[in-house]
């Protein structure tokens, strides 16, 4: 029992600390790296984003931009690194985004040569027949592509302003 409370009370904290952005990654004298979570850890998620074969299980906080537009934050951890994975869905009319980061290095985002769609229905927010690139240069759309995939974000409730940045 003490152990689950433990789990329990570990998830939580981490939880709350993706959702307020975090913690800046530990640096030592000879390297700086991005901290891992433990893989024993499971944080709740109401979403997923898939990236080629990869799929990423998040925690999203979901925010009403108005008239329609929503945004959705998503955190997590990569099950196969232990790496942090944050993930931003906007979904404004005329401007939809999909991005993913994963540890400090690595980011995926929706092709720029493709028509991308970011729907909203009743308490989901879902993107499909994304074609991802890493690396993408927003001048040129070049990019390494990775493959194709989908978003799906579950938003029981909806945050009334957006998040700070916007």
């Amino acid at each position: 029992m003490q152990v689950v409370r433990g789990i329990v009370v570990i998830a939580t904290l981490m939880l709350a600390i993706s959702c307020s952005g975090g913690v800046e990654p530990a640096e030592n004298a000879e390297t700086s790296a991005t901290t891992a979570v433990p893989r024993d850890v499971t944080i709740p998620t109401n979403g997923w984003i898939q990236v080629g074969v990869e799929v990423f299980d998040l925690a999203f906080t979901c925010y009403a931009a108005g008239a329609g537009d929503v945004v959705a934050i998503g955190v997590g951890v990569d099950s196969e690194s232990g790496e942090r994975v944050e993930a931003l869905v906007q979904g404004f009319l005329g401007q939809p985004y999909l991005g993913v980061t994963v540890g400090s290095s690595t980011r995926y985002e929706a092709s720029l040569e493709d028509p991308l769609e970011v729907y909203v229905h009743d308490d989901t927010i879902s993107a499909g027949a994304v074609r991802w690139k890493r690396d993408l240069d927003l001048e040129s759309g070049g990019g390494e592509v990775v493959g194709f995939g989908a978003v799906f974000v579950e938003c029981p409730s909806y945050e009334g302003r957006l998040p700070e940045g916007y």
